[in-house]
């Protein structure tokens, strides 16, 4: 079985998702589990320090207000979503 578990940002959603993927790995120990998240959040260490792969992507909260930087980080969220379709083909 192959499982991706998309978590980042806090630990109150990266514990939650390795708990799964342990689970998983206990009841089908020939799983293949992937972790996406982002290159700032908790993720970075806990997801390694539990024994996972972890793939990083350009990813930020959408916001509503109009400014330059919002503006800025909804595009590097669509730029990292189009990079996970075209390297994630297959899977």
């Amino acid at each position: 079985m192959r499982v991706i578990i998309a978590a980042a940002g806090t630990g109150g959603h990266i514990n939650p998702g390795i708990a799964i993927a342990n689970k998983i790995k206990k009841e089908n120990p020939t799983s293949e589990i992937m972790f996406i998240g982002t290159s700032r959040g908790l993720e970075n260490d806990l997801v390694p320090r539990a024994g996972f792969l972890l793939k990083t992507i350009h990813a930020y909260g959408l916001s509503k207000a109009i400014s330059f930087k919002s503006l800025k980080n909804n595009l590097k969220t669509l730029q990292g979503i189009r990079r996970g379709k075209k390297n994630n083909k297959g899977i």
